[in-house]
């Protein structure tokens, strides 16, 4: 597959895969925003975006780029905390952001100033609580990668996102992924590419290991064509998750590798790296508030890559109310299981930790398993019993009873 980037000295056309991204980015920054300036005591927050293909800000027919949303979301989202922060007798929050936009090509950089600067004149407002500083950098992002590290870290910048929106697969090395999520307290990563030049590269590199993982699809590897009707195949999306988890799945505690969900077939994936539970977490309920803009295909419940095609039937999960229902159908029993595997018991800590890689569920659909289900408690580091959901804490342990239900016992 031939990298072809957008034209924008002559105008770039957003297509139906870039919206989609678009949505869930805008929203889980949203989220990510509110999550960190929740705490009462917070008067202050500093982060650092770095786009390090941001392209031109705009879109020929006027529709915002990743850096007019990255500035346009922070701006409203803190608007309303300190809105909803007065009203409750709680002080403002003010919050520090560096944006570094990168871009290689020249003409895409010099569009970015007219896109942004209204966001910098904005935050420079007497009750904005934003203080933005943007710089536009042209360059090849791995060239560069370390330049942008060097600014974050002499800015004291602690927290980081960056969007990586390639074109291709090549432009964005796995190591350089790893390097950045351990470069600060708290880093997560947003990359986006095409599935099929990944797999070009990689039965280039690792022939045996793609021809196992396509041999059931009756796929040779050597003349594969990647056709719409081939990317359209739900058996063609498990495939190609495997494939990419297996590439990328070290290289964060977090991986999220679900697929953009496009009328043309599974073609391009958004994936976001992270070292926390709670952002994975974050971001399963984001796509199940935006469903169908992206797509599993698997189990619903934990173990979501553990299917196996020779003996058992994966479903599509779109994140709807369909996968909900497949979610609570599979939960009730992937749970308690997971808890035998520890010994009967495990703590709420370890226990997001060891599942947050292993589940496109919603966070509603685990706890309601956990509640509603006969077999399972979650006691206070006092032994108390816990009654709801939201007074659930870290320190708590999930159990097994010790009289379990018939069910549990036969099965």
């Amino acid at each position: 597959m031939v990298e072809k980037p957008y034209q924008w000295g002559e105008g770039a056309t957003l297509e139906e895969h870039s919206k989609r991204k678009h949505k869930i980015l805008a929203e889980y920054f949203r989220r990510y925003l509110r999550e960190r300036c929740k705490n009462p005591n917070s008067r202050s927050f500093r982060l650092a975006v770095v786009d390090g293909f941001a392209g031109g800000g705009l879109y020929e027919d006027g529709s915002p780029g990743s850096p007019v949303i990255f500035a346009d979301t922070l701006l409203k989202t803190i608007g309303e905390i300190n809105i909803q922060r007065a009203a409750e007798g709680m002080p403002s929050v003010e919050v520090d952001c560096l944006m570094i936009l990168n871009d290689a090509d020249p003409e895409a950089v010099r569009k970015l100033p007219m896109a942004v600067d209204p966001f910098v004149a904005a935050s420079k407002e007497n009750n904005s609580n934003v203080t933005l500083h943007v710089e536009i950098l042209q360059g090849e992002f791995e060239a560069s990668v370390s330049d942008f590290s060097a600014r974050v870290e002499s800015g004291r910048y602690r927290n980081v996102i960056y969007n990586l929106d390639q074109c291709g697969h090549s432009r964005v090395n796995r190591e350089t992924i790893s390097r950045l999520i351990r470069s600060e307290k708290s880093v997560e990563v947003f990359l986006t590419y095409a599935v099929q030049s990944l797999i070009t590269f990689l039965d280039r590199s690792n022939p045996e290991v793609i021809r196992r993982r396509l041999e059931y699809l009756d796929l040779n590897p050597g003349t594969l064509e990647f056709t719409n009707e081939l990317m359209s195949k739900n058996e063609w999306l498990g495939t190609a998750e495997r494939i990419v988890f297996d590439h990328f799945g070290e290289s964060a505690p977090f991986v999220t590798p679900f697929s953009i969900n496009n009328p043309d077939g599974w073609r391009y994936w958004f994936m976001h790296f992270a070292s926390s539970y709670r952002a994975r977490q974050v971001y399963n309920d984001v796509l199940h508030e935006n469903s169908s803009q992206q797509a599993h295909f698997g189990r619903a419940g934990l173990r979501m890559l553990s299917y196996d095609p020779a003996h058992e039937t994966g479903s599509l999960y779109l994140f709807d109310k369909g996968g909900r229902h497949e979610a609570r159908q599979q939960l009730p029993n992937d749970i308690p299981k997971l808890v035998s595997e520890g010994g009967d018991t495990i703590g709420m800590s370890e226990f997001y930790r060891s599942i947050y890689n292993e589940t496109p569920a919603h966070s509603d659909d685990i706890h309601s398993a956990i509640f509603d289900n006969p077999d399972l408690e979650v006691l206070t580091p006092s032994g108390n019993q816990r009654r709801f959901p939201h007074t659930i804490s870290l320190e708590d342990t999930l159990c097994l009873k010790k009289q379990l239900s018939f069910y549990l016992m036969s099965s």
